[in-house]
């Protein structure tokens, strides 16, 4: 692909908020913002901690482990880039009780897919972008 061709699929924009996100994935590297005061971990990335409505939220390299919490399988197209049937999960990450990321579990076919499934991060560089992107494969026993 050149840099004159479109891209096939749809680029996150990062914001002061997700910056730290976005630079630790081009890093591959999965970073979550973290209060400083109360130590509650924030996803999606925001400026205000939801729980002490503090601004001291940083960013902080996690395990890129967890478990899916649920997930949803696309049967039709809609989404340029993304050929069905595809999964979208939401996993549950192992530092926190109900700190939830979303993604593609890239290696798993959609029919065994299951929730509390293992899985670990897994990066997915975007051609004609400097974009990458935290993305799920199942966690080898």
């Amino acid at each position: 692909m050149t840099q004159s061709e479109p891209l096939s699929r749809p680029v996150p924009v990062a914001d002061d908020a997700s910056a730290a996100y976005w630079a630790g994935a081009r890093e591959h590297r999965l970073v979550i913002m973290r209060c400083r005061d109360c130590a509650r971990y924030v996803h999606p990335p925001r400026a205000v901690c939801p729980r002490c409505q503090r601004e001291t939220l940083v960013g902080e390299e996690v395990s890129g482990r967890g478990t899916v919490y649920s997930y949803h399988v696309m049967h039709l197209p809609g989404v340029p880039g993304f050929t069905p049937p595809y999964a979208v999960a939401v996993v549950e990450l192992a530092e926190q009780a109900g700190l939830f990321a979303v993604g593609n579990v890239l290696d798993c076919p959609p029919e065994e897919l299951t929730t509390g499934m293992a899985v670990r991060v897994t990066f997915e560089e975007l051609a004609g972008s400097d974009m990458t992107l935290p993305q799920w494969s199942r966690e080898q026993a």
